[in-house]
């Protein structure tokens, strides 16, 4: 699934399922809020996996921000979408150079 959000390419990607309009939701909320801590952001892949060998972390999520200069890159794994994707983005904004 491709769209943008304010001027950013977004690349939403599930595998072995569909995604819901409340996933979309969570992935755009997690991007808003990495936006607050970096501005100049102009695309972003997420690919989305569940694994069933875990199902007490089985949810993995693989995240790029295209930036200017070299993209930055983190995956993030929980129990649930929000606490995998929050983990990914943790990751991210700990590459954040200024």
């Amino acid at each position: 699934m491709k769209y943008n959000i304010d001027n950013i390419k977004v690349d939403l990607q599930t595998v072995g399922f569909s995604e819901s309009q409340g996933l979309v939701d969570q992935v755009e909320s997690e991007l808003r809020r990495v936006m607050r801590f970096r501005s100049d952001i102009v695309a972003t892949d997420v690919y989305l996996r569940e694994d069933g060998s875990n199902p007490e972390n089985n949810k993995h999520v693989r995240w790029r921000l295209g930036i200017p200069g070299k993209d930055l890159f983190a995956e993030g794994s929980g129990a649930t979408w929000n606490a995998s994707l929050r983990d990914a983005s943790e990751k991210l904004k700990r590459q954040f150079v200024d």
